[in-house]
């Protein structure tokens, strides 16, 4: 879950742009006209809408991983921008992301659902003397539905035929999920540093999926306010514009017109300071 890169060439769009749904589809489709089907319409990187889970994403970090969370609680691949939108460039991304000796920026950011995958990468970068390690913690279904795309290491390793560096069939490639170009503050559940996790045997449990948990529910009951709060700011103004219709209505068979009505009333309210 180490590797962040990415090849040279392909750079579009400013990294300040704001990565949303119709950016993702700038970047997986040809910028210029192609004969179809094209990469995107054979195999599609676009979020599915059966695709959602019920555990968070994972990751662990230290200060020499290639995507670290910034002031804003954001995780940036090291090719933000990068266009994925051949066959050639996510196969060769893929593979250059899949190789922890070659450095080069790919537009991806490892995480896992796996908490035994978590534990044994921290207890390996310990034994390198990497140094502190934290855990961050997103929710996958908060970002599939900003229409940002997550995909699966080991079917996309598989479709694109990538070959396994280690020689370990790919198991490298297991519960392992792939966030194209950048994660955003509010996808992010929590993050801990590992020393305070790892003094607690059942850490994903006790601790991880109930901040997930929490974090879901308040999501949820937020959206739902804000649904609720649109809805009367709709209802309210559909219905003025009815009250005004049926006006126009009553004046039109009375022979008024909603100009010649309103106008004078207009004016008085002018004339005494108090317009409306």
């Amino acid at each position: 879950m180490d590797a962040f890169r990415e090849h040279e060439t392909g750079e579009v769009t400013s990294e300040n742009s704001v990565i949303d749904r119709s950016l993702v589809s700038s970047l997986l489709r040809p910028a210029s006209k192609t004969h179809p089907p094209t990469e995107e319409q054979l195999h599609p990187w676009c979020v599915g809408y059966s695709q959602t889970f019920d555990v968070p994403l994972l990751r662990i970090w230290d200060q020499r991983s290639g995507s670290r969370p910034d002031a804003n609680t954001c995780l940036m691949s090291r090719a933000p921008r990068q266009r994925l939108d051949t066959a050639e460039s996510r196969r060769a991304f893929l593979a250059t992301h899949i190789d922890h000796s070659n450095w080069t920026p790919t537009p991806f950011i490892s995480f896992t659902t796996s908490a035994t995958a978590v534990t044994d990468l921290a207890d390996m970068r310990e034994n390198r003397k990497r140094g502190a390690q934290h855990l961050t913690a997103i929710d996958p279904n908060i970002r599939l539905a900003a229409g940002l795309p997550i995909l699966d290491f080991s079917a996309e390793a598989n479709y694109y035929n990538i070959a396994d560096p280690y020689g370990k069939s790919n198991q490298y490639c297991k519960d392992h999920y792939l966030c194209l170009w950048e994660v955003s503050g509010r996808e992010i559940v929590r993050q801990w540093d590992w020393d305070d996790l790892a003094v607690h045997w059942n850490w994903y449990d006790e601790i991880v999926m109930p901040a997930f948990r929490k974090f879901r529910s308040e999501f949820v009951s937020k959206s739902l306010r804000n649904e609720s709060s649109d809805l009367s700011t709709a209802i309210g103004k559909l219905s003025r514009q009815l009250a005004i219709s049926q006006r126009q209505n009553t004046l039109k068979a009375d022979g008024v017109s909603y100009k010649q009505f309103i106008q004078p009333r207009l004016s008085l309210c002018w004339r005494f300071g108090q317009p409306k």
